[in-house]
């Protein structure tokens, strides 16, 4: 015979089930906005009966069940999904760091309506026109200056503004990899409580859901891959290198970069190995800072040197209405500190290069008809691996623009055009690779004739008579006279796009005029009258007009177009792919809300039946509590 208290034991372990039931009910019901949680379960399984298979027990039908125990609390969560989701939010938020940025970039230039560069060259263009029919009128120079000084100002405010959106990369990447530290050790923290809650065989379900929030907000700064091939210790990976093993956390430094600024890089604390990202919003900011920043900067700084350079060469030729010539309309800053043009690139102290930005020939020739001579010109291009060596072949039969193409076709770093005197003139364009060797001519070098005897740039052929920027006293290779050789501008000349002081201070040294030939040289030595506005006319059309090559685009408007095209299309493919992954994100966050959201109906429903199970439980042993008085208190033994 069974024990008589039997039925009360079970009956109390009917209650204590459903109370718990009732409880991660509670529970569910509480976190039902919380959109990390995931919905817990009892699993509620049938004691072990008392009587066993064996030869001893006793003579009952059947096995006497004890009733119901809860075997475990399970946490409702799909892991294929967290990991599709992680992994997605690596891409979204790289795509949405891009997004943001490339938002702001276009801000700056605030193309195509507002006070942008393009309409302040426009009205520059329109001064120097005017003022070349009306020479000798001064209101029309103090147009020109105003013009000059408008586009001066808004050239300065947007290079400052895409240089502080740089800085507030960087200290975005220094915030941001903080936390991810921070947020590394959350989780070997979290990795700890869980293994011993784990270890006294309990479900930290409310633990774990907390550790899936981090290593999603994770995923959103750097691309990491979770390990969960070992029960007892999840790794996280970023690229080959771990981050955090169970208990243990590995670090990440920043360091700057002498090389870029000085400008912060991720690093491995323990090997200082360079930390490998491919995507998330750290990453983002890498490419934005280090690419597309500077790839703006650098286009308005080739901007701002090759309008002043234009501008000037052609200015130096004419004369004021004082008489006055070889004036600069703009200021020039330039990098060296002496005529020669060396300046000191490894910070030693002493003169290593030689920096020429633009140099122009002696000789004045038809670029249409053909050279009559055969040669190679070899010019060195700048790679991310080093130097590279680019010949530029030509024969008799070719004309100078047949030439001039095939150079700038080329690529090497090296433009080449007419000058307005009809000279061959070469000059050096922004360097991808780096940016402090930005509008320095490498190497020139002639095999033949053309760049010696016919247009006169070098003063001998071959190697011996080449320019090589890594030499010193490579200036005196140039046959060209000292007021046609331009040197390599200062650090980003857009932040200084100012007239000269001989031109602000005094209208009538604005070279207007062209002057004239006295004495057959060739040479416009004279000045020609007021009514003379020859020069304010070649200046208006270099600025419109003629192929002066602002880095390998023909004209200005060449160039600006193709950088504001270049910058919508980065923009609006950045916004379509934020689109796209914020669509799939919503729809993998409702495949997994499918599964782990708490369902308030299905909770209520729920909540009911346990508590209908529960009172049933409490009839049971209140039924049993009166059997059991009937044999104790009434059987009147």
């Amino acid at each position: 015979m069974g024990s008589t208290f039997q039925g009360i034991e079970i009956g109390k372990r009917g209650l204590s089930a459903h109370q718990q039931a009732l409880q991660t009910t509670g529970h569910n019901i509480s976190n039902a906005d919380n959109k990390h949680y995931a919905r817990q379960r009892v699993v509620m399984n049938s004691m072990d009966p008392i009587y066993e298979p064996a030869f001893n027990r006793a003579e009952v039908a059947g096995q006497i069940g004890q009733g119901v125990k809860v075997a475990e609390i399970e946490r409702v969560r799909d892991n294929f999904i967290d990991d599709r989701i992680v992994e997605s939010s690596s891409t979204k938020d790289y795509w949405g760091k891009k997004n943001d940025y490339l938002y702001q970039v276009e801000t700056v230039f605030n193309e195509p309506s507002g006070t942008t560069l393009r309409t302040l060259m426009d009205n520059f263009w329109s001064a120097w026109e005017d003022l070349s029919s009306y020479p000798e009128e001064t209101a029309h120079r103090a147009v020109v200056q105003e013009k000059a000084e408008g586009l001066g100002s808004r050239m300065e405010d947007v290079f400052r503004k895409l240089t502080q959106l740089r800085e507030q990369a960087n200290r975005e990447v220094e915030s941001k990899v903080h936390h991810l530290n921070t947020v590394a050790e959350n989780i070997k923290s979290l990795n700890d409580k869980i293994g011993k809650s784990q270890a006294l065989g309990d479900n930290p379900n409310d633990l774990l859901d907390r550790r899936d929030e981090l290593l999603q907000e994770l995923a959103g700064m750097v691309d990491i891959t979770i390990g969960r091939s070992d029960e007892d210790e999840l790794m996280v990976f970023i690229g080959q290198q771990i981050l955090v093993q169970g208990q243990k956390v590995h670090k990440i430094d920043l360091v700057g970069n002498p090389a870029n600024d000085g400008l912060l890089d991720m690093k491995w604390s323990e090997t200082g190995k360079e930390v490998l990202l491919r995507k998330g919003s750290i990453q983002a900011l890498y490419e934005i800072r280090d690419n597309i920043l500077v790839e703006k900067i650098n286009s308005v700084d080739a901007l701002a040197i090759n309008a002043m350079d234009v501008i000037n060469e052609i200015h130096k030729d004419g004369f004021g209405l004082n008489g006055k010539t070889n004036l600069n309309f703009f200021e020039e800053k330039s990098l060296a500190t002496n005529t020669f043009g060396e300046i000191d690139t490894d910070g030693d102290g002493l003169n290593d290069k030689t920096a020429v930005f633009r140099v122009t020939g002696r000789t004045s020739i038809d670029p249409d008809r053909p050279i009559g001579i055969s040669g190679t010109m070899r010019f060195l291009k700048a790679t991310a691996l080093g130097e590279e060596e680019v010949l530029v072949p030509y024969s008799k039969d070719d004309t100078l623009n047949a030439v001039i193409k095939r150079i700038n076709r080329s690529e090497t770093g090296v433009v080449a055009y007419m000058s307005h005197d009809n000279q061959l003139a070469l000059k050096s364009t922004t360097q991808a690779h780096n940016n402090k060797e930005n509008f320095m001519i490498r190497h020139l070098e002639d095999s033949g004739e053309l760049l010696v005897g016919l247009t006169g740039i070098l003063s001998a052929t071959g190697s011996a008579g080449s320019f090589d920027y890594r030499k010193l006293g490579e200036i005196n290779k140039f046959q060209a006279n000292s007021q046609d050789v331009t040197l390599t501008p200062m650090f980003h000349p857009s932040s200084s796009f100012k007239m000269s002081a001989d031109v602000k201070n005094n209208p009538a040294n604005i070279a207007a005029a062209r002057g004239k030939d006295v004495g057959g040289t060739g040479d416009y030595n004279s000045p020609n009258g007021h009514k003379d506005g020859t020069n304010a006319l070649l200046i208006a059309a270099a600025l419109r007009e003629k192929p002066v090559m602002f880095d390998y685009s023909k004209t200005t408007d060449d160039f600006y177009n193709s950088l504001i095209s270049k910058l919508g299309t980065e923009a609006r493919e950045a916004k379509q792919e934020y689109t796209t992954q914020s669509e799939l994100m919503v729809e993998l966050e409702n495949m997994r809300q499918s599964v782990m959201g708490v369902n308030l109906d299905e909770e209520m429903a729920n909540m009911v039946q346990f508590q209908q199970s529960y009172n049933a439980s409490a009839r049971m042993i209140s039924t049993l509590n009166e059997m059991l008085d009937t044999i104790i208190n009434r059987l009147g033994v």
